[in-house]
């Protein structure tokens, strides 16, 4: 296609300042002719332009939209993605909390844990010593004496 690009009109000569104004009003004509003779002619032209290049025109239109749609659906997954990411942050953040408490519960319960081993090693190690002093006593083991201290005689 050896197709000749588009010639840009010449720009118009400025009028002089005249005193007469029957003179301006005729250049202003004659102006006016000649811009309205290179608007047709651009025109004209333009229209074999995209006349000729009809085709080439169409597809880039098409290519145009086809991306443009592409463009607004990514744009559209790309907030919903930051929505559930903004919704998934939340969730781990009440995790965390119960994960927090649940940590605190489970130091709270070992110390429990090692407190009931404590009462439960020296308690055994009263009864033991109870049921032996009892085993050389004739009278029967009275509860008293069980529940008794040995560190209160102290």
């Amino acid at each position: 296609m050896n197709s000749i690009p588009p010639v840009k009109p010449p720009r118009g000569i400025k009028p002089t300042k005249e005193t007469a104004t029957s003179e301006t009003n005729e250049q202003r004509e004659i102006e006016k002719a000649k811009l309205e003779k290179e608007y047709k002619r651009s025109d004209q032209r333009l229209e074999e332009l995209v006349s000729s290049h009809d085709q080439d025109l169409m597809e880039v239109m098409q290519i145009f939209s086809a991306l443009s749609e592409k463009v607004t659906s990514l744009r559209e997954k790309i907030h919903a993605v930051k929505e559930n990411l903004n919704v998934c942050k939340q969730l781990l953040r009440c995790k965390r909390e119960e994960l927090l408490n649940l940590w605190l519960e489970g130091i709270e319960h070992k110390q429990v844990l090692h407190l009931l081993k404590d009462v439960s090693s020296d308690s055994c190690g009263r009864i033991i010593s109870l049921t032996a002093m009892t085993s050389h006593e004739p009278e029967p083991l009275q509860l008293s004496n069980i529940l008794h201290d040995p560190l209160a005689d102290q």
